[in-house]
């Protein structure tokens, strides 16, 4: 069971992830959507079940439409669900959490894929009556509830607080959804992961995969100085992972060559190879194929090693198995339009330094190694190239606010002394460390922050 959070925008969500990642798109990667909703009337104010069938998995949006099409709130707001059924309770309500009047409306359902793709929008009618008017209570009881309930006086009675939570609850949030059986299934193994992954596959020895940021600092080494698998091309190009190994096969999303590590849990017999990993697209974490022949394997440096941990915005230095010192950063701010800003969890080797790079043409960073693709670890920006202004970022460390790098602090730390200039000068005489990063949600969600 998963709480979804208030309606707030619609069109845009959809609009914009639908643009986000249209590159990897193919005919059958647009969800096929039905909707079901009540056929009898139901109460305004309270909860209502509907059923929602999607072809893949993706992101649901629903909308509560009167009689002239007009918007009366926002009832999911891209909200993660899986292929097949799902089942959504909403709170027939206004944005505000006030319930609607009586009369005729249109609840407006719409899915974007894994990929970006958004299905036809599909509706169903739902017909609203008025709750029936509660019973007055006599000046007596009146009296009563006044002396031994002093909620009273600002309105709200527990005998009403009982009979209804359609006011005061509502506000807060209470659609729920709730996920039925069934999943999208890929080749002979496992699931279509970009959503609704259960965890990783159950293994021995899964180094990092296995993992949690409260590990023990001798299982965070462990995994530190363990055999890293990637991808055998470029460290600025990238590979499929793909939802199955036989033709008519569609692509989960991609993984950054050479310093980008993978999971591998399977080596099939046909050339292929079931692996885990997190995705460029959106940062999701997806389990699917690669062909064998493409994968390598990365011995990474024994000495030291890099932790970063997205929930408290931190970077640990690890040596010969010891922490020795922490600082904050600030890794990338997905937003719905450009999905790809969120910073991948997963492990990683330190690979070209580059120095002092441009920032999108806000300022300059310095100190900038790549770890994977487009994503580097440096300093906080300056507003000028090898400038002493760092106000473009500096009031952001300790929270999510780059486009995909993780931004390290410029002063030193009181922890170990450890920031960006520190980094920088540890990677330069040992080489290939691998960086950890352990991301700030559940292996089942998929970022959707707009």
């Amino acid at each position: 069971m998963k709480h979804i959070r208030s309606a707030l925008a619609l069109a845009l969500c959809v609009a914009a992830a639908a643009h986000s990642s249209a590159a990897l798109a193919a005919s059958g990667d647009v969800p096929s959507v039905t909707l079901t909703v009540p056929k009898s009337a139901v109460v305004s104010g309270t909860q209502v079940n509907l059923s929602v069938k999607s072809s893949l998995p993706g992101f649901l949006t629903l909308r509560l439409l009167d009689s002239f099409g007009g918007e009366v709130a926002t009832l999911a707001d891209g909200e993660e669900i899986h292929s097949k059924e799902n089942s959504v309770n909403v709170l027939v309500s206004d944005d505000q959490g006030d319930p609607v009047s009586a009369g005729s409306y249109t609840i407006d359902a719409v899915v974007v894929s894994q990929f970006g793709v958004s299905s036809k929008n599909v509706t169903g009618t739902l017909t609203v009556e008025e709750p029936e008017p509660e019973e007055e209570e006599d000046e007596e009881d009146e009296e009563e509830t006044e002396e031994t309930d002093t909620s009273s006086k600002t309105g709200t009675t527990s005998a009403a607080a009982d009979k209804s939570t359609s006011s005061t609850s509502s506000k807060s949030t209470s659609t729920v959804l709730t996920y039925g059986a069934g999943s999208f299934t890929m080749g002979e193994e496992g699931y279509a992961i970009g959503v609704g992954v259960d965890d990783t596959a159950s293994q021995t020895d899964a180094g990092y995969w296995s993992l949690t940021a409260d590990a023990t600092d001798a299982e965070i080494w462990a995994a530190l100085t363990r055999q890293m698998t990637s991808v055998d091309v470029g460290e600025n190009e990238s590979a499929y992972i793909y939802n199955s190994p036989y033709d008519g096969r569609t692509r989960l999303g991609t993984v950054n060559g050479l310093s980008q590590g993978l999971n591998v849990i399977k080596n099939r017999d046909d050339g292929w190879s079931l692996v885990e990993a997190f995705r460029n697209e959106d940062g999701a974490f997806v389990r699917g194929y690669i062909r064998t022949k493409t994968l390598r394997t990365v011995e990474p440096n024994t000495t030291y090693g890099i932790v970063i941990d997205k929930s408290t915005q931190t970077l640990t230095v690890f040596k010969d198995g010891k922490r020795i010192g922490s600082c904050e950063v600030s890794t990338g701010l997905a937003t719905v339009k450009y999905m790809h800003r969120e910073t991948p969890a997963g492990e990683y080797i330190t690979v070209t330094r580059r120095g002092t790079y441009d920032y999108y043409g806000q300022g300059y960073t310095k100190y900038t190694i790549r770890i994977s693709g487009s994503y580097y670890l440096c300093e906080i920006p300056t507003t000028k190239k090898n400038g002493t202004d760092f106000s473009l970022l500096s009031d952001k460390l300790g929270e999510k606010a780059t486009r995909g790098s993780i931004c390290i602090a410029h002063e030193a730390s009181t922890d170990g002394g450890i920031n960006a200039e520190w980094i920088w000068d540890m990677t330069d005489e040992n080489k290939k460390v691998k960086v950890l990063i352990f991301d700030d949600k559940p292996r089942t969600d998929v970022p959707t922050a707009g």
